[in-house]
């Protein structure tokens, strides 16, 4: 009798350990999904890249490339974007600084030739258009973590597994009224936005990020495309030339050296070979 209770016993042992690995997992919570992508997207190693930025409105095009460095600072998270071609935009510069502490604002920088002057960009001007693209200096900028997330479920999109978020951008931030984006469970990288107009039921823009390679042991996002769905324009932004661990140094993402950005040696020196 004892060894046919060991021997049920034993059975029953096997049968959790087979199980018990196929019980479904709950689903982790939209906060940790939102930082999960957060880390995806802006990976805390420093970094370099070239990216071309071409603008379509009723076919005719326009092109633009630039200069980006990222880097965790002591204070937080800087990212800085340089534009080099065409020569009338040269030296046109934007810069985002993200700090550690959640409850500061992210504070933005842009530089323009012509003004000579660094110019320290308002929340609010932060949803004016980039260079006329159809990103604003927010949508180019780092996430935002706020507690005005709601996760929507999982589904299928476009072939991937994806959580659905919806966020509400917290005030001044009333440029949209609420984004929907969906994130790869697997790769925790975003998919597609949908931007919504102040009314809240018009899709006015969508992102869609539309290829991902391996860099440097990094899963990295190698281009995106922003479409104004009302306006009918769009613009495809493609990164090139990237490089993780990158020497960066701290001048490269100082707001005071936005002036000399563009002809920075370390540009030459490679540090964004």
């Amino acid at each position: 009798m004892r060894r046919a209770l060991a021997v049920m016993g034993g059975l029953l042992g096997v049968l959790i350990v087979v199980i018990a690995p196929g019980l479904a997992q709950p689903p982790p919570s939209v906060s940790q999904i939102v930082q999960k992508m957060k880390d995806a997207l802006e990976p805390a190693r420093a970094s370099t890249r070239t990216l071309s930025i071409t603008v379509s409105d009723m076919g005719d095009t326009q092109k633009f490339i630039a200069r980006q460095a990222r880097k965790q600072m002591p204070d937080g998270k800087r990212m800085v974007t340089v534009m080099m071609e065409p020569e009338d935009v040269r030296g046109m510069a934007f810069l985002v600084s993200e700090p550690k502490d959640p409850t500061k604002p992210t504070v933005m920088w842009t530089y323009v030739p012509f003004i000579r002057r660094v110019k320290k960009i308002l929340a609010i001007d932060g949803f004016q258009h980039f260079l006329g693209t159809d990103f604003t200096y927010a949508d180019l900028g780092f996430v935002r973590v706020h507690k005005n997330y709601k996760l929507l479920g999982s589904e299928q999109h476009g072939g991937t597994l994806a959580y659905k978020v919806d966020e509400k951008l917290p005030p001044p931030q009333y440029y949209y009224s609420h984004i929907i984006l969906w994130v790869g469970q697997s790769s925790m990288l975003p998919l597609q936005r949908d931007y919504y107009d102040p009314s809240g039921k018009v899709a006015w823009k969508r992102e869609v990020f539309d290829s991902v390679s391996t860099i440097d042991g990094v899963p990295t996002i190698m281009h995106a495309k922003m479409t104004d769905l009302i306006e009918n324009t769009s613009t495809d932004l493609s990164v090139t030339q990237i490089k993780y661990d990158s020497e960066v140094p701290d001048a490269l993402v100082d707001p005071t050296h936005m002036p000399k950005l563009a002809d920075d040696p370390a540009w030459q020196a490679g540090a964004t070979q």
